[in-house]
């Protein structure tokens, strides 16, 4: 898998897998699609707090420590501030 360079020290898979909808899938499907991922040499994964409602982060996080993923194996990007219609990026929000 060809990689990219992230933030100028992070190396990742140059193809990021989108979680956007997650939410949907059950705790094992996750797992089974987080470890093709990485068998297949994808190890960027794209997240944003809207996506499912917050849910998508939530599950992937169930998925990764009930496989007992190497956190240390997965580099997850994350957005936040994305509202329905608008930006929230208040402090508020954000924590």
């Amino acid at each position: 898998m060809k990689t990219v360079k992230v933030g100028g020290k992070l190396k990742a898979s140059a193809i990021v897998l989108g979680c956007m909808r997650i939410s949907d899938m059950t705790v094992t499907d996750v797992q089974k699609l987080i470890q093709t991922a990485l068998d297949g040499g994808i190890d960027f994964f794209d997240h944003a707090d809207i996506y499912g409602g917050g849910d998508s982060e939530r599950l992937f996080a169930r998925a990764v420590r009930e496989a007992k993923i190497p956190r240390d194996k997965l580099l997850v990007q994350t957005k936040c501030g994305i509202r329905n219609d608008f930006f929230d990026f208040s402090k508020e929000h954000i924590i």
